[in-house]
């Protein structure tokens, strides 16, 4: 009975998301080199850098739009870094984007529906001739998706089409989106982008309340160093495809290369 008492710890311990010594490089330019990092189920982690950094890069091999040159992407234990995008969604990783990639020609609760239909267990027969079934599975996810849309504010312009949204709006509709895919880990790539200090603040709040409500664990990309600051209580900072710094807010603003990369090397002072 011991044994399976550990068994259950070691497992607990075991992180949902683990990066390995992943590289990838565009011709001669490295943009990312022997990245490793995890992350645990209900973490939020926090990664900053300037441009060119290499964030969207370690981005995009993580949910396989690029295949690393070398090392491994693990969910849950299991190597993703040469499974598809759609199948790493389908595996519990979502993500938002940097530039907003919404279905501008769909309303706002039409974008949400997309993003639940792979959920969808009602067969093309059930659904097209509207049988019981399919009714009620459809119902509970368009309340589903009216719970989410209300949670971020969007209930109110659910028939909207999403090119009329403004851009906080729209930023904020591509967060319910990807959490409508139903994700174990959610990757947000600059989400305050755009928004003013306001629309920020309460863009702060709702990531901490999906992050506890949802029990999800959230990887951040952020340029506002306001809003990681607060937000994330572990950041790690990367420059030229490699981290530089790993750490509590208070280490990370301290920490002198951090300071040289992003204000350069003049700025640092040493005792």
């Amino acid at each position: 009975m011991e044994m399976n008492k550990n068994v259950v710890g070691a497992r607990c311990n075991v992180p949902l998301l683990e990066i390995k010594n992943c590289s990838l490089s565009f011709g001669g330019i490295k943009a990312l080199t022997s990245f490793s990092a995890s992350l645990h189920a209900g973490e939020l982690l926090g990664v900053i850098g300037p441009n060119g950094a290499g964030k969207t890069t370690l981005f995009n091999i993580m949910t396989g739009v690029y295949p690393p040159d070398q090392g491994e992407v693990l969910l849950e234990e299991n190597k993703i870094q040469k499974l598809l995008p759609y199948e790493i969604n389908r595996l519990g990783v979502a993500r938002t984007f940097q530039n907003i990639r919404l279905f501008q020609n769909l309303s706002v609760e039409e974008n949400v529906w997309v993003a639940y239909h792979q959920h969808l267990k009602s067969s093309l027969m059930s659904a097209t001739f509207r049988f019981k079934k399919a009714l009620r599975e459809e119902e509970k996810r368009k309340k589903e998706a009216e719970d989410l849309l209300k949670l971020f504010g969007l209930s109110d312009q659910k028939t909207s089409l999403a090119k009329n949204l403004s851009y906080g709006d729209q930023r904020r509709l591509e967060i319910v989106r990807a959490l409508a895919t139903e994700p174990k880990l959610l990757l947000l790539d600059e989400p305050a982008a755009g928004m003013n200090l306001t629309e920020k603040n309460e863009l702060t709040t709702l990531i901490r309340r999906i992050q506890s409500e949802y029990h999800l664990a959230i990887l951040l990309i952020e340029h506002d160093m306001g809003v990681v600051m607060n937000l994330c209580p572990r950041i790690i900072v990367m420059n030229y495809g490699e981290i530089i710094a790993e750490g509590n807010p208070q280490q990370i603003q301290t920490h002198p290369k951090v300071i040289e990369a992003y204000l350069g090397k003049k700025n640092v002072t040493t005792n």
